[in-house]
């Protein structure tokens, strides 16, 4: 998939990583990274604050916004396989999709106050922030994601279940998943599985559904309105 590819043509070209993505920590080894990028990896992140000041996250942004190439991927696979899912004709859909990197022994979300122990990060539903309770989540696996470097969610909204008992994600690279992590808490652990876990995910709403909201993102600060945090498709 083209997606993929050009997920490995920005690590390639900025590290000269020619290995399969699910090793991408391994540069963290290496004197390509500077003291301060590999120092982010020695604790957890906190939730909302640092989780997305990873380098490997960042050098993802700094590309998607030098450059069209990988928005009109984007929109190319909105257009083919998700627009598909929908009996609809336009398509309300994040604008800028989330990359997620989980490095062995460190999670990709950040931790939260009220998490329920070390090993069990970042537990929340995205309606908490404010996202409109018409999104539904949207996962494209860039590296297969399984065990420790996946997502943990409870089967339905407030299910009262044990946080053990929530269900994993586990998709082959290219494979998709849907389901609503707006009203379903969910959670990472501490990836265990010595892979990193890269996926892509993004928001997308049935347009005949859709209501502007005042409310902003916790992570980006946009407004979930056309044109900043959502365009239509």
């Amino acid at each position: 998939m083209d997606i993929l590819k050009q997920v490995k043509h920005i690590y390639k070209t900025k590290y000269g990583f020619e290995n399969n993505l699910n090793m991408l920590h391994t540069i963290l080894n290496s004197n390509q990274v500077s003291e301060n990028d590999k120092m982010f990896y020695n604790t957890v992140p906190i939730f909302g604050k640092t989780d997305r000041k990873s380098c490997f996250v960042k050098d993802f942004y700094n590309y998607y916004d030098s450059s069209e190439v990988f928005n009109n991927l984007y929109i190319d696979y909105i257009n083919k396989y998700i627009k598909p899912l929908f009996n609809e004709t336009k398509l309300v859909v994040q604008k800028t999709p989330n990359l997620r990197v989980h490095i062995p022994n460190n999670s990709n979300i950040g931790k939260r106050n009220n998490d329920p122990n070390e090993n069990i990060i970042g537990v929340h539903c995205d309606s908490e922030f404010g996202h409109p309770t018409s999104e539904i989540n949207f996962i494209l696996a860039i590296t297969e994601m399984f065990d420790t470097n996946s997502i943990y969610f409870e089967p339905k909204p407030n299910s009262g279940i044990k946080y053990s008992e929530y269900n994993n994600i586990k998709l082959k690279p290219i494979e998709l998943w849907y389901g609503n992590l707006n009203q379903c808490k969910h959670y990472n652990m501490i990836n265990k599985t010595n892979k990193t876990r890269i996926s892509l995910d993004f928001r997308v709403i049935p347009y005949s559904l859709f209501k502007p909201s005042n409310s902003s993102s916790a992570t980006s600060n946009k407004k979930f309105t056309i044109g900043d945090y959502y365009i239509i498709v």
